[in-house]
């Protein structure tokens, strides 16, 4: 890697420490494997487990295109990074507490809490991500964007990885709730842990973003870009099947232990076969998406979403679901950033959040689509829905091949 000088080397550093830190915990608060088996666990339906999906993304995907555009009149972003996401770690010890607490003796009650809570955490989220994404891309230079979020998303799998092994080990030890509200516990410690490295990033220049004034002017703002950005528009257009298509992951752990009457010690199990499957392919494609563009990338991720349903649907066996996690690891170690690679590579310079922000908000509502899922299972089973989502994975990498790449880092 090459850098133009001492401060963004730091800075590549710092942020590379913060996201593997930060990254680390997924495996932890995974809303694939951890969530869904908890919200059953607490007597949680199908219906209830689909809905994981949509907090985990509505709620974080909604907020952006607004706080993208009231946080543009702040030149330095770091404060507000910082700030919220302290906010945001913050409510990883109550939802601990609440499991512990609640999880054994009042488990309606603490499922309630536990979703609301969630929620919160995840609206928190989404307001800083704008700001978070135009920090990063002030911070790193184009040519060592993708590298830094790949090698971020490689480096936290490995450390995931490790705490693959301490779930396994810990829902051997110790019992429910204890058990959950330990490992919620150990990533709140973690993510905070990050926040350290993310306050040494060095933030010389201000943003050059403009605030589009009311949310009239916002409105009329973001029809202009989707209707004169016609690539840009294709591009979302495409991902929305893909966003479609990923309403099977949340059903895949709890299709998996309840097809091959497996225990909760499998959780942990498949948790480190996604995570080995992200150190693996992580790193592989933030170097596709710096020389290759980000659409390479994307479509890559989008056929191992494809990959890990069609084997849900036909796995014979425990050993061949394993395959399932492995390939469900791929589409998580870069579907997010190469998006958001994407996003930022057809946006003009001063429109990066707001780009971003449009990016995320117009992916929310389709994330609904997990609650119809999750209706649908009662009366389809999980295999109907993997039929569903293969269907519109497919047509979703369809479009994408056939996507206008874009203009290029910038």
């Amino acid at each position: 890697m090459e850098f133009e000088n001492n401060t963004e080397r730091h800075n590549f550093r710092c942020q590379l420490v913060e996201g593997a830190l930060y990254l680390s915990t997924r495996p932890l608060l995974s809303p694939e494997t951890m969530l869904p088996a908890l919200v059953q666990r607490l007597g949680g339906t199908n219906v209830i487990i689909g809905l994981i999906p949509v907090i985990v993304y509505l709620t974080y995907l909604l907020p952006q295109l607004i706080a993208a555009n009231i946080f543009s009149k702040v030149p330095i972003k770091k404060g507000i990074v910082v700030r919220l996401g302290f906010i945001q770690r913050v409510h990883i010890f109550f939802l601990a507490i609440i499991i512990i607490f609640l999880g054994d003796s009042y488990p309606t009650l603490a499922l309630v809490l536990l979703l609301l809570l969630y929620a919160s955490n995840q609206a928190t989220a989404g307001i800083v991500t704008p700001s978070w994404g135009e920090f990063v891309a002030k911070t790193v230079s184009p040519s060592n964007r993708g590298k830094l979020l790949g090698l971020r998303t490689s480096i936290g799998a490995f450390l995931g990885f490790l705490n693959g092994f301490l779930i396994v080990v810990i829902f051997g030890i110790l019992p429910f709730p204890w058990s959950y509200g330990s490992i919620f516990i150990l990533a709140g410690m973690l993510q905070m842990s990050s926040l350290i490295a993310q306050e040494k990033v060095i933030e010389k220049e201000p943003s050059t973003s403009v605030s589009h004034g009311s949310f009239l002017r916002l409105y009329v703002t973001t029809r202009n870009i989707l209707v004169s950005n016609k690539p840009f528009r294709q591009f979302l257009i495409a991902s929305s099947f893909l966003v479609i298509s990923y309403m099977s992951v949340a059903f895949f752990t709890v299709d998996a232990l309840q097809k091959f009457s497996l225990d909760e010690s499998y959780i942990g199990v498949f948790t480190v076969i996604t995570i080995i499957a992200q150190m693996v392919s992580a790193i592989v494609l933030g170097w596709l998406a710096d020389r290759r563009g980000s659409k390479s990338g994307l479509i890559i991720t989008g056929g191992t979403l494809i990959g890990a349903t069609a084997l849900a649907l036909w796995s014979p066996s425990v050993y061949c679901y394993y395959g399932v996690f492995f390939l469900i690891g791929i589409t998580i170690s870069g579907e997010t950033f190469l998006r958001y690679n994407i996003a930022v590579e057809y946006a003009p310079i001063n429109e990066r959040a707001l780009y971003v922000g449009l990016m995320n908000a117009w992916f929310a509502p389709f994330y609904l689509s997990n609650i119809i899922a999750g209706w649908l299972s009662v009366y389809l089973g999980f295999d109907g829905i993997f039929i569903v989502s293969l269907l519109s994975g497919c047509i979703g990498v369809y479009l994408l091949v056939k996507l206008q790449p874009t203009k290029g880092p910038c």
